[in-house]
């Protein structure tokens, strides 16, 4: 039986009736969490109340402003599952695919799926830079979670976006300074950007999620290696 407590933050945020279902796979991904943490170095966040709140609530924060249907959506950098993850377990009707470049992860995403018993949910073992190769605009939405900064990951996932789509970078406090740093090349893309919503928790600290519309093709020059990326970001 779960020791958490706080299930009406879930239902608040996610504005998704939660049920027994979605409880007992939360559960399990915690348990399969800290029990695999030591052998693949997934999370220094061990508490269950603090992996429940920092981890899976913090992944569904800007579904309060972005609405989930039956998307086809590509969560990059996606480590632990977070927020890919949970976002199935939570909006059961999503295509997930799940891109991570840490073989090891993977290997503990491909179990944790089948513990959690679900569908229609993929791992890529790959680079973003070169899952864009195969896999050109064939997204609804994009989503990232502490992965980099916003003139590296906007670049990195634009390309798989299809026109009308939508990427969305889960921040904290320094998304700000991300946005000055970026410049507004985001339009190179092929993209605009359209919401920010940001909020502060007494637990979680500011958090800012950030919404961009792919409106254009991405050039085919996007994205460049990473090392080219790395070297000389977007507005720099």
């Amino acid at each position: 039986m779960s020791k958490f407590e706080n299930w009406e933050l879930f239902d608040k945020i996610s504005n998704v009736q939660l049920n027994d279902k979605i409880k007992d796979q939360l559960d399990k991904y915690f348990s399969f969490l800290i029990s695999e943490n030591q052998k693949y170095n997934l999370t220094s966040i061990v508490e269950q109340e603090a992996v429940f709140l920092k981890h899976f609530l913090d992944s569904l924060f800007f579904t309060n402003i972005f609405k989930l249907e039956n998307q086809k959506i590509c969560d990059i950098g996606t480590g632990a599952g977070f927020p890919g993850v949970v976002l199935k377990i939570f909006f059961p009707q999503l295509e997930v695919h799940l891109v991570e470049s840490n073989n090891k992860k993977i290997n503990f995403l491909n179990e944790l799926i089948k513990i959690l018993d679900l569908d229609n949910i993929k791992t890529h073992y790959s680079r973003a830079e070169d899952f864009c190769i195969d896999n050109t605009e064939k997204f609804d939405v994009v989503v990232t979670r502490a992965v980099s900064e916003l003139n590296i990951i906007l670049e990195l996932g634009a390309q798989l976006i299809s026109l009308n789509g939508h990427f969305v970078c889960l921040k904290g406090p320094k998304a700000e300074e991300e946005i000055e740093n970026l410049k507004g090349c985001e339009t190179k893309l092929g993209l605009k950007f359209e919401k920010k919503d940001v909020l502060f928790d007494e637990f979680l600290g500011t958090r800012i999620n950030l919404v961009y519309k792919k409106i254009a093709h991405t050039p085919n020059q996007y994205p460049r290696q990473y090392s080219q990326i790395k070297k000389k970001p977007l507005g720099k």
